[in-house]
């Protein structure tokens, strides 16, 4: 029993941090459920039942969402789209108690897709950089890419407001990002690009209804963001991005080696490089290096304050926002600066090349 405890334990405060590390304004809905979850210890044993990788909060979260998303018959579905006020916490623990054996059969073999469509602006601005520093065309490798839709930014409307904006302005996604300061460097058009292709350990299928599903469940229900999520897999699926199955240190060096041999290599890590274990993140980096001796390398990561442990950051709040960094291996050296702080999910961005 004491195993069990530490476990719940540990547990609760995950689900306390995650709840703690969004604003409320963002999304009240998954801040209450998660501050209910956290002192609940049966929905938090039916967590401790799901593989290890499933601990996560945005599993169970995304696996709800997904019987929700079904047409599950359940008033949690009257919350979720914004036709009922009820407090979420306690529907969401019983939807949790009634189909527990659902919910424990996605947890078991789904992962987290955070295939957030306006990442995309968080991006623009560092792959403009790339280009107009080299001015050559691009070779974009995304590194945990989900369905590779951020692969397609250069085919989105990204508004920056009075900054500017990029991309065609009769695109059927559109991505508001507000600069809070600085002057982000924004083109009208992103690219060239030379090539463009993605790494996932379990890439979602865009022609499969079961995966589209998953991958709309996945998105926040309250923060208005389904709709453009559906478009932007409509945009994918008209010209879908390649995209490679399998680990991404041992897919990397293969992805590399085949890029042609014109043009600048640019690798994003977007929110997945923190997934990555010490010793994966210390050989991730030390194969980027040794691609740097042959060209430039150019990687551009989205994390939170220290994970990419070559840039100095101050650790603060979630209302700092997380940090854009990027570092260039060419030949021998390496050079990493911080480029902006940005809102995990491209709501806004501080500038601070």
């Amino acid at each position: 029993m004491t195993e069990v405890g530490e476990h719940t334990d540990e547990l609760e405060q995950l689900w306390v941090w995650f709840a703690d590390s969004f604003l409320p304004e963002y999304s009240p809905l998954y801040r209450a459920i998660a501050e209910h979850v956290a002192g609940d210890p049966e929905v938090l044993a039916l967590v401790r039942e799901a593989p290890l990788q499933a601990h996560l909060p945005l599993v169970l979260l995304a696996a709800a969402h997904y019987l929700v998303l079904g047409g599950v018959d359940h008033p949690l579905a009257e919350v979720y789209a914004g036709r009922r006020d009820a407090e979420p916490g306690p529907l969401f623990r019983d939807l949790c108690l009634t189909r527990r054996g659902d919910l424990l059969a996605l947890m078991a073999h789904r992962r987290v897709q955070t295939n957030e469509v306006a990442r995309s602006a968080v991006i623009g601005p560092p792959l403009t950089l790339v280009g107009r520093t080299y001015k050559q065309p691009l070779h974009v490798v995304d590194v945990g890419t989900s369905a590779g839709l951020n692969l397609c930014c250069d085919r989105y409307l990204l508004d920056y407001g009075e900054a500017g904006q990029s991309g065609p302005a009769d695109s059927p996604v559109r991505i508001e990002c507000s600069v809070r300061r600085g002057t982000p460097p924004i083109a009208e058009h992103l690219g060239p690009f030379a090539s463009r292709i993605g790494i996932d350990l379990d890439p979602p299928d865009l022609r499969d209804p079961d995966d589209v599903r998953w991958l709309l469940a996945c998105v926040w229900p309250d923060t208005g963001r389904l709709e453009r999520a559906r478009a932007a897999m409509a945009v994918a699926q008209e010209d879908p991005p390649t995209v490679v199955r399998g680990d991404a240190l041992e897919r990397l060096p293969e992805v590399l080696g085949r890029l042609g041999p014109d043009g600048v290599v640019c690798v994003l890590t977007t929110w997945s490089y923190a997934y990555l274990l010490k010793e994966q993140r210390q050989r991730f980096v030390e194969l980027l290096a040794r691609e740097g001796r042959r060209r430039p390398v150019v990687w551009v990561a989205g994390d939170a304050p220290g994970v990419v442990d070559l840039v100095e950051v101050a650790s603060t709040g979630p209302a700092d926002g997380e940090v854009l960094s990027a570092v260039t291996f060419d030949g021998g050296s390496t050079d990493a600066r911080v480029l902006a702080r940005v809102h995990p999910h491209g709501l806004w961005m501080d500038w601070l090349a």
